[in-house]
């Protein structure tokens, strides 16, 4: 009997040792078919996800998963930070209900443990499209918290503030619009799809105070 427990054990130790060996070679795949990829580095930390929209994850802080229900709506990937923090991503969605498109794709760059501060952005509805490069400002404190031992993101988490738009705006104007530091549209260019241009002065409540056309 322990002779053929030698055998077997033996036996297994081989497997387990090719298996080994097999896996540290780069592999090569003609097609590859799966719902999620996690990559990770040698010490286990995650840096990428990349999932269908069934599979696709909530947010990170240092390893450990956010429930975002709210991101079930999309495929994509999504990156972390030599921490396992989260710190920007790629999505992107579409499809047609009835006459209805719902379509529409973002790449966001994050401030570390904190929300993006860049994006460029695409939207469409059918009727109406929107394109866009958007600057924010996100402060230097952590969205993140720890909630009874968990990971969470903080409820008083700063929603940040746009500081920047370029692209096409939904009623197909090309649009240049520069905000203060409350996210308030403060100057504005504006080409409209007839031709029409214009730089607007904007106050506080978002009146026009003065506009420059053509004409001076």
């Amino acid at each position: 009997m322990a002779y053929w427990q030698g055998l077997v054990t033996g036996a297994a130790v081989t497997i387990a040792a090719v298996t080994l060996i097999a896996a540290a070679k780069p592999q090569k795949f003609g097609t590859i078919d799966v719902e999620r990829i996690n990559v990770r580095e040698p010490d286990g930390t995650l840096r990428l996800v990349i999932a269908s929209k069934g599979r696709f994850p909530g947010a990170f802080y240092k390893g450990e998963e956010i429930a975002r229900p709210d991101r079930a709506f999309a495929a994509g990937m999504l990156f972390m930070n030599d921490e396992g923090t989260e710190n920007g991503g790629l999505i992107w969605a579409g499809k047609k209900d009835g006459d209805k498109v719902n379509a529409g794709a973002s790449l966001t760059f994050d401030r570390y443990e904190n929300d993006q501060t860049v994006q460029i952005v695409q939207t469409d509805n059918g009727s109406r499209d929107s394109a866009a490069l958007i600057i924010s400002d996100r402060g230097a404190e952590s969205m993140f918290t720890k909630a009874d031992g968990k990971a969470a993101i903080r409820p008083d988490a700063s929603k940040g503030a746009g500081r920047l738009f370029v692209g096409k705006s939904r009623d197909k104007a090309s649009v240049v619009m520069l905000q203060d530091a409350s996210g308030k549209p403060r100057l504005m260019l504006k080409v409209a799809p007839d031709g029409g241009a214009a730089i607007d002065f904007l106050d506080d409540t978002g009146k026009v105070v003065k506009s420059i056309g053509p004409a001076g």
